[in-house]
């Protein structure tokens, strides 16, 4: 019997919605956002959606996905833009010690940047543009986060192929091991921001191909200036403002990831301005919790929250 229920983002289940409708149990989707190659595929069934949407309240990130939600059936009364709640997020504790740890580690005195999230297609760009990167600055690490834990034996199996020097956090290289390296492998979980903290920049994969992007706010929530690839548009309202404001940089293959990381690599003075505007840009769009809360309160009662 639940007093209330709360979806994320952009999971939609008719059916799961109808039999909270049929129950009376207020349906509420938070932090709702709706791409534009998703509103048109839900719009072949807008019966569908209209029937299932028509209890909900839907909390969207941004005026664009309030539209969207709008033209496959939400009722307008419903919708209200209340914004990211990834804005809100509050970084790991110690993350900033452990990232030191982590450099001191793998790249004292050396510059080191991080390709997060990566999807497969990604590798093999990301690689080429850290050899270029590295006939430049020849002492520059990169660490590659694989997305996907089944993928990282096969990240270990292209490094190896393509003569890479490499090592694997999870088997815990020692100092003169990793001192060693080109590439750290991280094929742990939960460790990415730790790694983001330790860098001088990051890259967000799941952007050069067509998967959508991954959380560009972890680098940036950090001071790491970001870049992207042109295919962000699951987190669009994130990359649009990042971009805007000069805190994250867009890049359209593997030479335009190359001469990014080279250019901030090279340059402290330009990490750090783009990084306080990255972190400038996530303070002043925070409040989505507190607007999402005042929406819940009528159902739930104050006391609750």
């Amino acid at each position: 019997h639940p007093r209330v229920a709360i979806v994320l983002e952009t999971e939609l289940w008719p059916t799961l919605f109808q039999q909270c409708s049929r129950r009376g149990i207020p349906l509420f989707i938070a932090s709702a956002r709706l791409s534009i190659r998703s509103a048109h595929r839900y719009q072949r069934f807008a019966s569908l959606f209209r029937s299932a949407l028509q209890d909900a309240t839907i909390a969207a990130q941004s005026a664009q996905d309030a539209e969207r939600f709008r033209s496959i059936g939400a009722a307008a009364t419903q919708v209200h833009v209340t914004g990211n709640l990834k804005f809100d997020c509050v970084l790991p504790p110690q993350v900033t010690a452990r990232g030191a740890q982590l450099r001191a580690h793998y790249a004292p005195g050396r510059p080191l940047w991080v390709a997060g999230s990566t999807h497969e297609g990604e590798d093999e760009p990301v690689l080429w543009a850290h050899g270029r990167v590295r006939a430049e600055l020849p002492e520059a690490t990169l660490v590659l986060a694989p997305r996907h834990p089944q993928r990282f034996d096969a990240m270990a199996n292209l490094l190896r192929a393509q003569g890479v020097r490499y090592v694997r956090h999870s088997q815990s290289p020692d100092s003169a091991q990793a001192a060693g390296a080109s590439v750290v492998l991280l094929d742990t979980l939960g460790e990415l921001p730790d790694f983001y903290a330790a860098a001088d920049a990051a890259f967000v994969g799941g952007s050069l191909v067509p998967v959508g992007g991954h959380n560009l706010l972890e680098p940036a929530a950090l001071g790491r200036p970001v870049a992207t690839g042109p295919h962000y548009f699951n987190t669009e309202e994130v990359a649009h403002l990042l971009l805007e404001r000069g805190a994250a940089r867009l890049v359209h293959g593997e030479a335009e990831l190359a001469a990014c990381m080279r250019q901030w690599l090279r340059d402290p003075a330009e990490r750090a301005r783009m990084g306080s505007l990255g972190q400038q840009t996530i303070e002043a769009n925070r409040g989505a919790l507190e607007r999402l809360l005042e929406l819940l309160a009528p159902r739930l009662g104050t006391a609750a929250l």
